[in-house]
């Protein structure tokens, strides 16, 4: 699976939690989700790439940098990844 972050969502920490918001016209404060510390990793480095980026791409950064398999992380990382998408933030851009 490949995909992108649509453009204008940003981490910010509130109360001590990292929250994804949509910043510009569509911010909707009853959309904000909150991040855990994982989550807010694979965000951070959906905002760093350029363009699409793989599960796979994404799970090998996970893995290296929490104590977790590749598989683990793979799986982890695809299922955060389809909820994102169903919250609007992502676009799927192959399967």
């Amino acid at each position: 699976m490949k995909v992108s972050i649509k453009k204008d969502f940003l981490i910010r920490e509130v109360a001590g939690e990292k929250v994804l918001i949509g910043s510009g016209e569509q911010v909707n404060f009853s959309k904000m989700m909150i991040l855990n510390e994982t989550a807010a990793f694979i965000v951070g480095i959906l905002q760093e790439k350029a363009g699409a980026v793989s599960s796979e791409e994404i799970a090998r950064e996970l893995a290296g940098q929490f104590e977790v398999s590749f598989e683990e992380a793979l799986k982890d990382t695809e299922k955060l990844l389809r909820t994102l998408a169903g919250a609007g933030v992502l676009n799927i851009i192959s399967e």
